[in-house]
């Protein structure tokens, strides 16, 4: 029997997938600039030079209609939430121009490095209350539970200007975001994800009436003003993709960052030490963190025109899966990719926030948390280590990665 290729292993519904991921994609990107991938039907870009040129070309290469949750969606579940709702029609990081200039422009000019940086001092008292907590809970925790998630979360709400009360009933329909767009889930987890992103729709809607009737310092305040003052002319269904894009992107990438950062930090007890003595280039290690720890592993362009990368033959209207993961990897440009190493010269080349028209909006919150997370773990608990023997899964998707619990003991 012949042994299977790379890509044939590519298979997110393969148990190993999780596991053998980025030892698939070095294969594949040894093989070639660009991969067939037959469980996904996406043509994979998993080099670094090309990635980057896919991804500052728009028109050769478009968001829209480059990926459709329709493909495997039950009806059952889009007769209660269609494609053609807000949520996806109006998705700024699935469409372009001028449609997504129109929706972007207006988070751009909310979302400024002042607001951001507004945010540091709460940022860092919810890190610290949270340690408070953890040190207070006994002598091992799930980081995951007790750390990395709820600090996003308290995050995204205080820049949204939303109440922390409502952060676990947003968390569950972001949840029901990545289930929708899941292929292969029973139709009864799709229909439920379905009533959740209805009620996360309304939950926004609401809020802009909200805002409309009495502002704050908020970003839906700021979009919402913004629009009054003629500084934009979004509607009501653009306003509601545009917050829920941020609340989900600034969220859900965050945790699963964060979580990835501490998980291989706990591997190199060196670098945890360096940290909690002020040892440590941060800037750069977070840098690092962001290239050799990616979250969020691709993203979707559809080709417009029959074309090529890296001289392979992609036809018009072919789906391409632009890897981040795998081009954050590329021995090309980084010296022993697999390995985490700081100082790293040109750790900032990495591409997980993007690149082009669609490069990410939230950068700057992204690195404020992440900074501030690893650094005050480190520093409050220097002897934390990973649980001995303990299984770290990671989560069971082709896009996205992340440890499913990071059990620790404190000392």
């Amino acid at each position: 029997m012949s042994q299977l290729t790379a890509a044939e292993q590519f298979d997110p519904h393969n148990p190993q997938f999780t596991s053998d991921r980025f030892a698939l994609m070095a294969q594949m990107r040894a093989e070639s600039p660009v991969t067939f991938l037959p469980a996904l039907h996406v043509y994979a870009v998993t080099r670094w030079q090309e990635v980057h040129d896919v991804l500052g070309d728009a028109v050769t290469f478009a968001s829209s209609e480059a990926f459709s949750a329709g493909l495997h969606l039950a009806p059952e579940a889009s007769a209660i939430y269609s494609l053609t709702s807000p949520l996806f029609a109006y998705n700024p990081i699935n469409v372009d121009k001028p449609l997504h200039n129109r929706l972007r422009d207006p988070l751009m000019a909310a979302f400024t490095p002042k607001r951001t940086q507004s945010l540091a001092p709460t940022v860092i008292a919810d890190i610290e209350a949270l340690l408070d907590a953890i040190a207070e809970s006994g002598s091992q925790t799930d980081l995951l539970l007790s750390l990395c998630r709820p600090l996003p979360l308290q995050t995204i709400c205080r820049l949204l200007g939303v109440p922390l009360s409502d952060a676990e009933k947003l968390s569950g329909w972001s949840d029901a975001l990545i289930a929708f767009q899941t292929p292969g889930l029973p139709v009864e987890v799709q229909v439920s994800a379905a009533h959740g992103l209805r009620e996360l729709e309304n939950y926004m809607r609401d809020k802009i009436a909200q805002k409309a009737a009495a502002p704050d310092e908020g970003l839906i305040s700021a979009l919402v003003s913004g629009r009054a003052a003629g500084e934009n002319d979004l509607s009501d269904d653009e306003l509601v993709a545009d917050i829920a894009v941020v609340f989900f992107a600034g969220h859900e990438t965050t945790i699963n960052t964060i979580a990835n950062a501490l998980h291989s930090l706990l591997e190199r007890r060196e670098y945890w030490e360096a940290i909690e003595s002020g040892a440590m280039d941060i800037d750069n290690l977070v840098d690092e963190l962001l290239r050799h720890d990616t979250s969020v592993m691709g993203l979707y362009r559809r080709a417009t025109v029959d074309t090529e990368i890296g001289g392979v033959g992609i036809p018009k209207g072919a789906t391409v899966w632009v890897s981040y993961g795998a081009a954050n990897r590329d021995p090309a440009l980084f010296d022993e990719p697999e390995k985490l190493q700081c100082p790293r010269g040109n750790a900032r080349q990495n591409l997980t926030f993007g690149y082009g028209a669609h490069y990410c909006v939230g950068p700057l919150l992204a690195r404020l948390q992440l900074c501030e997370a690893v650094t005050r773990v480190a520093k409050r608990f220097p002897a934390m280590r990973l649980v001995p023997n303990a299984i770290i899964p990671e989560i069971p998707h082709h896009g996205l990665r992340a440890p499913i619990s990071l059990p620790v003991l404190l000392k």
